[in-house]
């Protein structure tokens, strides 16, 4: 699970495959250990059984590799990097000693998301979603906005509109409050 979303994909991902009836190893991104625990605490209060269910916080490089390398693991589910994602897919590929399945990956790696601006949108609530959602948290998020397509004649105005509001926004370093 990523660092930017710690909570929202990782409980997502988790609970998606604890419903399923599959035993889960949660490995958070090393700066989320915290928010992973208390998910965890709670899902073992919800009563989650414990052998299916453990969180293992630690490094990436070190524990990451060593699920992804693991015959007893069946299915990894990533969001980070495209780097460490493809990097998963790679090595998940190669069939280890005692693997009696083929591993699956799901790897969300911030893929390319459109907003469809038909030409009858409030181009008022338009043009601020789609600042907020391009350039909120600067972008840092898999679910940012990276394509927009303008439908018929909402096209030109919609345009004009958006690059006039970017136009706006303060570009900065992330310590300047301004």
């Amino acid at each position: 699970s990523p660092w930017n979303f710690p909570l929202a994909i990782t409980a997502g991902m988790t609970i998606a495959a604890l419903v399923t009836g599959n035993a889960v190893v949660l490995k958070p991104a090393g700066n989320t250990s915290l928010i992973a625990q208390r998910f965890a605490e709670l899902l073992l209060e919800a009563g989650v059984p414990t052998d299916a269910f453990a969180l293992l916080p630690g490094s990436g490089s070190l524990l990451g590799a060593a699920l992804v390398n693991s015959p007893l693991v069946d299915l990894i589910c990533f969001t980070g990097s495209k780097e460490v994602g493809l990097g998963i897919v790679e090595q998940a590929a190669r069939v280890q000693p005692r693997q009696k399945s083929i591993k699956r990956v799901i790897a969300e790696l911030g893929g390319k998301n459109a907003l469809i601006v038909d030409d009858d949108a409030d181009l008022d609530e338009v043009v601020a979603a789609a600042l907020y959602s391009a350039f909120g948290y600067a972008g840092q998020k898999c679910s940012a906005c990276s394509r927009i397509i303008g439908v018929g004649a909402v096209y030109e105005p919609f345009l004009e509109r958006f690059c006039s509001a970017a136009a706006d926004l303060i570009v900065g370093a992330a310590e300047d409050p301004a």
